[in-house]
């Protein structure tokens, strides 16, 4: 009897633009893992069959996948896509079912990634010690590999400076995973759209009536919890885009988080 062994299932997230840093990734695991993990990579050839559902088929890797590696540049960490693949593996990762491995150009600033990215080990592809670290946790994850197979080298020497890649013109228009209204719109454009359909109704209210504290649930400025999702739906923003920027947009206004979750978020004042 033929018993196929499933291999692991590994989706690097990226942006077009990004292609050459993600198949850099993608060509030493295949060396390191002797092509025994599943690798799905959407600037690899082939990867999405033509005449697929190409979002459909993202959708349904990005279930299957035990890990996935974000590639984070100064232009995937502006595009909505991002988050939205990064949501669609998160509740998996806090299940313990998927771990998600952000990996940085050496742009950007670790210590500034925004949440939920903020909450993971984030690496940095210009370190050679911190490419050994994610090749070292692929290797405990999956329980295989060789990381005597693994050279840094291999991959800084195929990925270009990021002030000299070129922006592809699918990037610009965020991969249409989003069509909305605010398709192509900035966090600064987006945070002022936050801004106006969400604190101004509520700071006319809480500064006409400042000294009622009434209708807890009503006011934002009184603790009304907030859902990032239905926010999303509701103001017609994309995906993640809530999660993303309502508490800098808040805090605006002197509130800061009295409980904050990837889900929800209820306000109060700060103190003075």
């Amino acid at each position: 009897m033929n018993h196929e062994i499933k291999k692991p299932r590994l989706f690097i997230s990226h942006a077009t633009t990004d292609g050459e840093f993600a198949n850099a990734v993608k060509a030493e695991i295949e060396k390191v893992f002797a092509n025994g993990v599943d690798v799905f990579c959407t600037s690899s050839p082939g990867a999405i069959p033509v005449g697929n559902d190409w979002l459909s088929d993202i959708e349904s890797k990005l279930g299957s996948a035990q890990a996935v590696i974000a590639i984070v540049t100064p232009l995937s960490i502006e595009r909505p896509w991002l988050w939205f693949e990064i949501g669609a593996t998160w509740s998996s990762g806090r299940a313990g079912n998927c771990k998600i491995y952000p990996l940085c150009v050496a742009e950007i600033d670790l210590s500034s990634l925004p949440a939920p990215l903020n909450r993971l080990q984030a690496l940095s592809l210009g370190k050679a010690a911190d490419l050994k670290m994610l090749f070292e946790a692929l290797i405990l994850q999956f329980g295989f590999g060789k990381i005597s197979s693994f050279k840094a080298s291999n991959i800084s020497s195929r990925i270009p400076k990021y002030q000299q890649v070129e922006v592809k013109d699918i990037d610009l228009n965020d991969r249409n995973l989003y069509s909305g209204k605010y398709s192509g719109y900035s966090n600064e454009e987006l945070m002022e759209i936050i801004d106006t359909l969400l604190f101004h109704p509520d700071y006319d209210k809480a500064s006409k009536y400042a000294t009622l504290y009434q209708g807890r649930e009503e006011l934002i400025f009184n603790g009304k919890l907030l859902h990032f999702r239905q926010l999303d739906r509701s103001f017609e923003l994309p995906p993640g885009t809530a999660r993303a920027l309502v508490v800098p947009v808040a805090e605006r206004y002197g509130l800061v988080p009295a409980l904050l979750t990837d889900n929800v978020v209820r306000f109060r004042e700060e103190d003075r």
